[in-house]
């Protein structure tokens, strides 16, 4: 078997019968889906299926379903796909091929965003900044990991981890980047990522945000470890996480000042030189400091939700 996609997917049948048309059909390819417990009739309909490996496990969620995918996989490489995404077929068939005729460890490529309210397209394509692992914590653009191929005996110590839910692609691809693959490119894009109103994973509203947070603050603590241990903390990629640990330090202090606060001593810690970004919001930052901003950022956010719940604000 050359490749072998896999879908994990909880109550979208809106989109995973789509989703499983867009991949490429081949006698070397196998389609994986993983249902993770989904209460609507995503199983009844899987069952329906032929050509598709299909796996039901109880909820626990989309790092265990990823994982049983790759466990029941038997491709020499293998790609990630959201049921409520779709793969660009002849690209993907393209890519596999080139992967297989050279076997990097990763072969990666861009993605095309598709906003399905508007039907904007817009494309991303990929950017080499000549360290993988510096592009993977921040760099610049990396892409969309399901835009990638995976060879699956590079994967046999690296797995989606439950203990970082909503961040778990991210901390995947930080362990991939970790072992220093090789790493070549397939010019043309693979994935259409869609853009819709139903909620994703990763982003999450309520509660759920501040876990999100705390997830991704703890999957940089843990990188930050493992950099260091392996000798790999240079100057330029403590440099690359810092742009993601700022982003992360505005989002922790709209919900807690004090954590946020926190998590800006530990950046300047992990990157004395750190220079607040220019442009937009920023600028308040850069002239008044981060609390005091902070505090009228929070009063503003306030104020625009309360107008919004009164009828007197548009978004």
């Amino acid at each position: 078997m050359d490749l072998s996609i896999i879908i994990p997917t909880f109550n979208r049948l809106w989109s995973l019968p789509e989703a499983i048309a867009s991949c490429p059909r081949s006698d070397r390819i196998e389609i994986i889906v993983v249902d993770d417990g989904s209460t609507d009739a995503t199983w009844k309909w899987l069952s329906t299926q032929p050509g598709i490996t299909a796996i039901r496990q109880e909820n626990w969620g989309k790092a265990a379903a990823v994982n049983a995918g790759i466990a029941a996989a038997s491709g020499t490489y293998v790609k990630f796909l959201d049921s409520d995404d779709l793969l660009i077929g002849d690209a993907v068939s393209a890519q596999l091929a080139f992967a297989l005729n050279h076997g990097p460890d990763i072969c990666v490529a861009g993605y095309q965003a598709c906003y399905l309210d508007s039907g904007t397209q817009v494309l991303h394509s990929w950017e080499d900044c000549g360290d993988f692992l510096a592009q993977q914590l921040g760099e610049c653009d990396s892409s969309h990991y399901s835009a990638y191929l995976f060879r699956r005996e590079f994967l046999q110590d690296v797995s989606h981890r439950p203990e970082f839910a909503f961040r778990d692609d991210r901390m995947f691809i930080l362990e991939c980047a970790l072992k220093m693959p090789t790493v070549l490119a397939w010019e043309q894009p693979t994935l259409m990522h869609r853009h819709h109103g139903k909620q994703r994973i990763q982003f999450q509203p309520g509660s759920t945000a501040v876990v999100t947070n705390w997830q991704e603050l703890q999957m940089y603590r843990k990188i930050l470890r493992l950099l260091d241990h392996h000798k790999l903390a240079t100057p330029r990629r403590k440099a690359a996480m810092s742009n993601n640990i700022w982003a992360l330090a505005l989002r922790i202090g709209a919900h807690n000042i004090r954590e946020g606060s926190d998590v800006i001593a530990w950046l300047h810690t992990i990157n004395p030189g750190f220079a607040i970004p220019s442009g937009g919001q920023n600028r308040l930052y850069r002239s008044i400091g981060y609390r005091p901003a902070q505090l009228i950022v929070n009063a503003a956010r306030a104020c625009r939700n309360g107008l919004r719940k009164l009828g007197l604000f548009q978004s």
